[in-house]
């Protein structure tokens, strides 16, 4: 069998067990419909099965070169950042300096409401017209473009200063307001580096914290960081919750892209590359981050192991690993 076939039968079989573990079918289940071809063959196969078993153990094994042209890029362990970070709870809000809660300069009833929730303004459109006690009747104007984001008032209702009628928010840029424990206080500054991402993944944007509250809320014994986004296609909508991700870099000996990271047998291992091909590694794990991980024991600067599509070095190793056992 050629190493290209290999490889096709190997992709494949990463595949089938995917797909089996997604779909969840069982073995009685599929069993059926081929119970008897099974049998009939069963002989055929008791007769091929040392053949094929001294086949398998003439193969010879992957190359590090065969893994590299289906995908396996080589990774070198070398000194370097290891991108950790802090990561906490948030939730988007309008920008409140420029958030404006637009209430009637005169108290009236209101004539005509002319924007509703959702409605986009420009600065001194008019909102609504409100006739006064005086039976004069003026226009309330939004002071800036931007959202409706509330609204508390219909034709015909009496209105005062007290109550704003609308809030309109400019949402080009939004705030995200990060809850930080108090035990990572200390680990958290103006300035400091931050990834803000949604739960599911849909959104992920790069931005610095711009605050830090100088008390502890009492209730949650949490301080507010805040962070900045631009805006502009209104993506980041209030009232999202989000992961913010502080930067809190790592300085290491010796760094791998945590791609190359993988568990055999309960342990972390590397793949390490050699003459004969990968060779799993045993390692001691230090700092991980979003893209790279620090290894602190098992592995020396200089050494080349897989990095990206290293799961097929692994698929293959426990091929092989099964073989051996049957």
């Amino acid at each position: 069998m050629t190493t290209t076939s290999r490889f096709i039968l190997l992709l494949a079989a990463c595949g089938v067990l995917a797909a089996a573990a997604a779909g969840g079918a069982t073995a009685d289940e599929a069993a059926p419909g081929r119970e008897a071809a099974a049998h009939e063959r069963h002989d055929d196969d008791a007769h091929d099965h040392d053949d094929a078993h001294d086949d398998h153990h003439d193969e010879p094994a992957f190359s590090v070169e065969d893994f590299q042209r289906h995908g396996v890029s080589l990774a070198t362990a070398a000194s370097g950042v290891v991108d950790a970070g802090l990561a906490l709870p948030a939730e988007v809000r309008p920008n409140a300096d420029r958030l404006a809660h637009v209430a009637p300069r005169f108290p009236g009833i209101v004539r005509e409401v002319r924007k509703t929730v959702g409605d986009t303004v420009r600065a001194g459109e008019v909102l609504a017209l409100v006739e006064s006690d005086t039976l004069a009747t003026y226009e309330l104007k939004a002071g800036f473009a931007g959202t409706v984001i509330d609204k508390h008032i219909t034709p015909g209702e009496a209105v005062d200063r007290d109550e704003p009628a609308y809030v309109i928010a400019d949402l080009s840029t939004v705030w995200v307001d990060v809850s930080v424990h108090q035990k990572a206080i200390p680990q958290v500054q103006v300035g400091q580096a931050v990834v803000v991402a949604t739960s599911d993944g849909t959104l992920e944007a790069a931005g610095t914290v711009s605050y830090l509250a100088p008390i502890v809320d009492q209730a949650t014994r949490t301080a507010t960081a805040r962070v900045v986004l631009a805006n502009p296609e209104g993506r980041w909508r209030p009232g999202l919750f989000a992961i913010a991700t502080l930067a809190n870099p790592v300085d290491a000996a010796v760094v791998v892209p945590r791609v190359a990271l993988h568990r055999l047998e309960g342990r972390a291992v590397v793949f390490v590359a050699g003459e004969d091909g990968f060779v799993p590694r045993p390692v001691t794990v230090g700092a991980v981050g979003r893209t790279r991980a620090e290894i602190v024991a098992g592995l020396a600067a200089g050494e080349r192991v897989a990095g990206e599509g290293s799961f097929l070095v692994k698929a293959e190793l426990a091929k092989g690993a099964a073989g051996h056992d049957h």
